[in-house]
């Protein structure tokens, strides 16, 4: 027999208050679905360092890099929907990105970061990365890094602004809108989702923490450091911080929400949805999850094994997301993740505001996951 949800978030409670007693200003929020229906929410830590806010049920966190996940899912909605198609030139939506030898990027490109433009436009800074129209002019004027679908090199910001600049244009409506309408307002999720938080949302969201200087040594000439400029990183820039921020909506890395919202919109993509509501048909679910490439990234050096948009795992080097390799999400800095796992019936999301830092696990999204795997009865896959 399984536990009751008080129970279970009973069991995970030890594991995260371990966690965020490892640093100042650590907070935590954790979340579950088992079959469609919410199974665990926890949190722990420390919301604000600077004010001593503890993080609740409804504390918002800027998701990073998994903010990513929603994006690719948007980008599948409006597919399903016939509004754009994955082979489809993104030039085909937006003709100005043609310039510079792009005519021929496709969307399915961009959602595998093979269209090989993983690099920032030159000078950009937290101002301009806060700007839409900065940035989309920005990568109009960029040139692919080698011949797109030749190689895969991981697009840290342009993933985001290119998909959700299509996005727009094919739906004929602002980004931050199609996200509440395509996936917030179906599931019942107002107030815990965003791209562009609002000033009524802004006291709850959780302040980040944690130092990431090891990305100023790197070598100048790494790629990763034209794809994720010092100028724009978490913590070195106080912006991050701050409702400018917080408003622009950022796509590929500025969500700003609940580790529940998270696990509720990769529950809607499996099984019978959550509570009930799916997002994408079980047909459509399958081919955004689908393997598109197993191969070398350029610009982080190791293999991943891509879909449409979403990271798949790998049962070679198995993380938080387990060894089967139908299980798909995406991760972001931090120990940040969130994922769905088809065959358990299993959804999960993790977020934190403490991106790295000396004493704290920094794999606890693993940790975590595996508890919340255990406490489920579901092994340790």
């Amino acid at each position: 027999m399984t536990m009751d949800q008080k129970s279970l978030e009973a069991g995970l409670q030890p594991l995260l208050d371990e966690i965020t007693a490892a640093s100042p200003g650590y907070g935590l929020q954790a979340a579950a679905y088992l079959n469609g229906k919410l199974a665990i929410s926890a949190c722990s830590g420390t919301a604000d360092g600077v004010s001593g806010r503890p993080v609740q049920a409804d504390t918002l966190f800027i998701g990073q890099s998994a903010s990513k996940g929603v994006v690719a899912t948007l980008i599948h909605r409006l597919a399903q929907a016939g509004k754009l198609a994955y082979d489809d030139p993104v030039a085909a939506y937006w003709p100005e990105f043609a310039a510079n030898g792009k005519e021929g990027i496709t969307i399915r490109q961009v959602l595998t970061h093979s269209a090989g433009i993983p690099q920032t436009p030159p000078g950009a800074d937290m101002e301009t990365i806060c700007d839409w129209a900065a940035m989309i002019r920005g990568i109009e004027g960029l040139s692919p890094l080698w011949e797109p679908g030749t190689k895969s090199g991981y697009h840290g910001l342009t993933f985001g602004w290119i998909l959700g600049e299509t996005a727009q244009r094919a739906a004929g409506r602002p980004f931050a809108s199609l996200v509440e309408e395509e996936i917030c307002r179906p599931l019942g999720m107002g107030g815990r989702l965003y791209f562009g938080a609002p000033p009524d949302a802004e006291p709850r969201i959780a302040r980040i923490s944690g130092d990431v200087r090891g990305m100023i040594s790197l070598p100048e000439e790494l790629l990763i450091k034209q794809v994720l400029p010092v100028s724009v990183m978490p913590v070195h820039n106080p912006e991050w911080n701050e409702p400018r921020f917080h408003r622009a909506g950022v796509p590929a890395v500025g969500a700003v929400m609940t580790a529940e919202a998270l696990a509720r919109m990769y529950a809607s993509l499996i099984g019978d949805g959550a509570d009930g509501v799916r997002l994408l048909s079980p047909g459509h679910t399958e081919e955004a999850a689908q393997l598109q490439h197993h191969r070398h990234d350029e610009v982080m050096g190791a293999s991943h094994r891509m879909a449409l948009g979403y990271a798949l795992a790998d049962p070679e080097l198995p993380g938080a997301m387990g060894s089967r390799p139908d299980v798909f999400g995406h991760a972001g800095m931090g120990s940040i993740i969130g994922f769905a796992d088809p065959s358990a019936g299993l959804a999960v999301a993790i977020l934190t505001n403490c991106l790295a830092n000396e004493q704290g696990d920094r794999r606890a999204d693993v940790r975590i996951a595996a508890k919340i795997r255990e406490l489920l009865q579901l092994g340790r896959e």
